[in-house]
């Protein structure tokens, strides 16, 4: 009896003494298995390796009581020789977003808004004009990035209002509320619009006084042209934008309008002032309920447990989930990520457009692998043409579905934007396949519709050059004549103009469509005006005239065979691009 009472006693002895040095050395380890005081050798080994395509970079890592570790390295300005350093400033692109939700659950605290409620109750009357659903969008469907919207321009002319620009462009609404996840500035527009009207506010004001102030961020600013901190647009114009590949894009000086939704610019400490107050549930709110309810899950992945969105906060899976938002602007590329549930997060920031390296590589020595999708759910990949959802889906814009990285050809699970993605697989409700990855779904787009979508525009290329080469031809007969003094043959003249027109009109449309792409590459306010979409619907009626123009008239008569194949395809390349206006909605300046 005395050796087992002793035995029992020297195990609870051995248990009290090791466990807290077990527990201890847990603690000392990142998520990713990496121990706390080895990482910041690991970040700088990593940007060794990669350092040929990297502009400027700065990131911290934290926990709940200080920083781990913080870096600073390479070029604000390559050309200049200016190094990152703590001074520096960086745009933080859509991770801007956290202001706005974070001011909407501060609302929601006092009791000022209803995160369940129609978001009508708290707009102008009649302010959303391109409803297509009797379904009410709520905050959270806005949170969630499931309001249905349709894609919409986040570089727009500064010097207006918020209500002014969202009254400017309203999307269409493609997607009944709640049924499918695409990724929207316009909702989060609307949610920071929303926050003006209840608070009385700005939200340049507003985001000052509740957020900015509270933590001491005395180096960010977030008005459309930085005029609300000197400091920061001062050291703004030092910085130069570069691409992916460390190439000069210039001072990527784009004025985001609609700027709750990306403008914020600042140094890496306010950043990470902002992402530790998160981490450390301080100061932004007065109840410890508020922060839990911040946090908890507002949408999984369909037919799944799995978290996507906590109250506008997307998760990412690592070893961990983690919380947190990404954000891109001409030449920026940030990140912040929080890992609740071990009290870790990270703030990255570059001068690199649509970054990758850091941004999606990084993080990874912090938080452990990035997996992907299960076996389970790779056995149900269906290979072919997937559409992103976030995206011009009907209207006038709706050709941009064609451009690369909106239709993707997908032959292997692996393919394209799915590798190093979490991703699950899911039926919509018209029973057509769907991938959900973290910010946007995709559809599977049967091979018929895309052999139809294909087809039009090559006809419309086909009608294009016949038209031009018409046009040219035409007129190099007309110098030939007058250099040469040939006497013109004998020509119906009403077939010969109506030849003419009909070609210049195909032309015509084609140099509208034109100078819409050129305006949007160049994130051009005019791709939105409402003029472009006028000339499609007066050139689809002139060309769908001049189609059918030679059933009715009596110019066909007479005409030699060449003639009439002429008068064939002629009718045929106007019909074509009266289909596309027709098929593409080009012609729709009412929705814009």
């Amino acid at each position: 009896m005395k050796k087992t009472f002793i035995f029992t006693l020297l195990t609870i002895l051995t248990l009290g003494l090791f466990r807290p040095v077990t527990a201890l050395a847990e603690e000392q380890k990142l998520p990713s298995g990496t121990d706390r005081d080895k990482i910041g050798q690991k970040i700088q080994d990593y940007v060794k390796e990669h350092e040929k395509t990297t502009a400027g970079m700065a990131t911290a890592v934290f926990d709940k009581d200080g920083t781990i570790y913080q870096g600073n390295f390479g070029y604000m300005d390559k050309e200049k020789g200016i190094k990152a350093d703590d001074d520096s400033v960086f745009e933080w692109g859509s991770v801007t977003k956290l202001t706005v939700w974070v001011s909407v659950m501060q609302l929601w605290e006092q009791g000022k808004i209803n995160l369940e409620e129609d978001i009508r109750t708290y707009l102008p009357e009649d302010f959303l004009r391109n409803l297509r659903y009797n379904k009410p969008i709520t905050m959270l469907d806005l949170m969630n990035h499931q309001s249905g919207f349709d894609e919409a321009p986040l570089y727009m002319q500064g010097g207006k209002s918020l209500e002014d620009l969202l009254l400017q462009y309203q999307p269409a609404q493609s997607f009944e509320p709640g049924t499918t996840t695409a990724y929207s500035n316009y909702s989060t527009g609307l949610a920071a619009y929303i926050v003006e009207q209840i608070s009385g506010q700005s939200f340049v004001e507003y985001v000052h006084e509740h957020i900015f102030q509270p933590l001491g961020m005395e180096r960010t600013d977030i008005a459309q042209d930085l005029s609300d901190n000197a400091y920061v647009k001062t050291k703004r114009k030092e910085v130069k934008g570069y691409a992916t590949d460390g190439s000069l894009l210039g001072d990527a000086l784009y004025e985001v309008g609609l700027y709750p939704v990306g403008r914020a610019t600042g140094t890496l400490s306010d950043f990470q002032k902002f992402a530790q107050a998160l981490l450390s549930r301080k100061s932004l709110f007065t109840r410890s309920e508020t922060w839990t309810t911040l946090y908890s899950t507002t949408a999984t992945y369909p037919n799944t447990d799995i978290v996507r969105n906590a109250h506008g906060f997307w998760a990412s899976e690592f070893a961990v989930t983690v919380l947190g938002h990404g954000g891109n602007t001409n030449g920026f590329s940030s990140y912040l990520l929080l890992d609740l549930k071990d009290g870790i997060g990270q703030v990255i920031m570059t001068n690199q457009g649509v970054e990758e390296i850091y941004n999606d590589g990084m993080p990874e020595l912090i938080f452990g692998k990035r997996p992907t999708a299960s076996a389970e759910t790779q056995k149900k990949f269906e290979p072919g043409y997937y559409q992103i959802l976030r995206n011009f889906n009907q209207g006038p814009l709706s050709l941009y579905q064609l451009f690369p990285g909106n239709m993707l050809h997908m032959k292997k699970p692996s393919s394209e934007r799915m590798d190093h993605l979490f991703w699950t697989i899911y039926k919509s409700g018209n029973g057509k396949t769907r991938i959900a990855t973290p910010v946007s779904d995709f559809e599977r787009v049967p091979d018929r519709e895309i052999w139809t979508k294909f087809g039009l525009v090559a006809l419309a290329a086909l009608s294009v050059v016949y038209s031009l080469g018409n046009l040219l031809v035409r007129l190099a007969l007309v110098l030939y004549r007058l250099v040469f003094g040939k006497e013109k043959g004998k020509q119906n003249r009403t077939w010969k103009w109506w030849h003419i027109l009909t070609a210049a009109g195909v032309v015509a449309a084609a140099g509208d469509l034109l100078l819409l792409l050129l305006s949007s590459s160049a994130t051009d306010l005019s791709i939105i005006a409402q003029w472009r979409y006028m000339a499609f619907a007066g050139l689809g009626l002139f060309l769908a005239g001049c189609a059918v123009f030679p059933l009715f008239s009596k110019a066909k008569k007479g005409l030699g065979k060449g003639r009439l194949f002429l008068t064939v395809l002629t009718s045929l390349s106007a019909l074509a691009i009266v289909v596309n206006i027709l098929y593409w909605s080009l012609y729709q300046w009412w929705v814009i």
